[in-house]
């Protein structure tokens, strides 16, 4: 079984490292490794060919016995509308580097730009990150994630999120949905409206 973990990277720094150290570490200990590695920084050695102003993607992927780094230039993803796709059986409390359920959901949002996935009726993420939803000027975020991203749990350290069980129909009750990860700050810029047209 093999695991990553995506790091953000700027002006040289990665980005919210506590948080990666922590989940790094999870993921060590649950693939029982030998020699656990309690800082990924360690890792790194940012390329001298990278631009070390712009914003990088860092992969570090790791199993039991290995672990390997690859450095890419950051294209954003621009999300303007979300396809609703219910599964029950789906499991990601780890970040897997074997996607194909997560690439099967997300092949059926048709038109739409991303997916928004419920698990037994209950709102939890996209394919690429978590989701908050605004409310009367509040942001929320589901108790219910597949994975407890990095980004969600900075911003719920820093109270700038809150928890909430959403379920399905639930959503309507909000007024504006954004899309969070490590490479993807909250951001209001990128948050769309909650209509029937940009999700579906």
């Amino acid at each position: 079984m093999t695991l990553f973990e995506t790091l953000a990277m700027q002006h040289g720094n990665i980005l919210n490292l506590h948080y990666h150290n922590q989940r790094f570490r999870q993921g060590q200990v649950f693939l029982n490794r030998q020699n656990v590695i309690d800082d990924i920084a360690k890792l790194i050695t940012l390329p001298k060919d990278i631009g070390i102003k712009k914003l990088i993607r860092c992969r570090v992927t790791y199993d039991k016995d290995d672990v390997k780094v690859a450095y890419f230039d950051y294209i954003p993803k621009n999300i303007c509308s979300f396809k609703l796709i219910e599964c029950d059986k789906i499991a990601y409390e780890y970040k897997y580097d074997d996607r194909n359920v997560l690439n099967h959901l997300l092949s059926q949002k048709n038109k739409c730009d991303e997916i928004i996935i419920i698990k037994n009726g209950f709102v939890t993420d996209c394919s690429i990150g978590n989701l908050i939803f605004l409310k009367d000027n509040i942001w929320y975020t589901p108790d219910t994630p597949l994975l407890k991203g990095t980004q969600r749990a900075y911003l719920l350290d820093n109270k700038k999120i809150q928890l909430a069980t959403i379920k399905k129909d639930d959503i309507w009750q909000y007024q504006k949905v954004m899309m969070i990860n490590t490479l993807n700050a909250f951001d209001e810029t990128r948050a769309i409206m909650i209509n029937q047209q940009n999700i579906q």
